[in-house]
């Protein structure tokens, strides 16, 4: 085989396919690209548990009040919970059912019992 035909025959071959050797060309050049990154940039490594200490939070300081604009005199950071409510209390908090709520409420807690007894071996 004589080696001018050889290179004929090579130019022949890419002459006629250049668009299909163009793109695979550029799969390979993207391909050991990312292969390049995937073994030279270091991954990221887990940070030992021992580094960090769990410490219980115990309420020993006061209470930061939030920055930025004032307080106001009423905010409560706290409050004391009386036992029980006055009457104005219950009015304004509390609304009485009527007969036919307790009426629906209780068909409502019925059909629960039902279908929990009916579901019983």
């Amino acid at each position: 085989m004589d080696f001018s035909e050889l290179m004929e025959n090579t130019r022949d071959f890419f002459s006629q396919r250049q668009k299909p050797l163009l793109i695979s060309s550029i799969l390979g050049i993207f391909f050991l690209a990312a292969l390049l990154v995937i073994v030279f940039i270091p991954q990221k490594r887990e940070v030992p548990s021992s580094r960090f200490k769990s410490e219980p939070l115990e309420a020993d300081q006061e209470l930061l009040l939030p920055q930025g604009v004032s307080i106001p005199q009423e905010y409560a950071v706290s409050r004391e919970t009386k036992e029980k409510w006055n009457d104005a209390q219950v009015l304004e908090w509390l609304e009485k059912p009527d007969q036919e709520a307790l009426e629906k409420l209780s068909r409502a807690n019925d059909a629960i019992v039902q279908n929990i007894t009916e579901d019983a071996p």
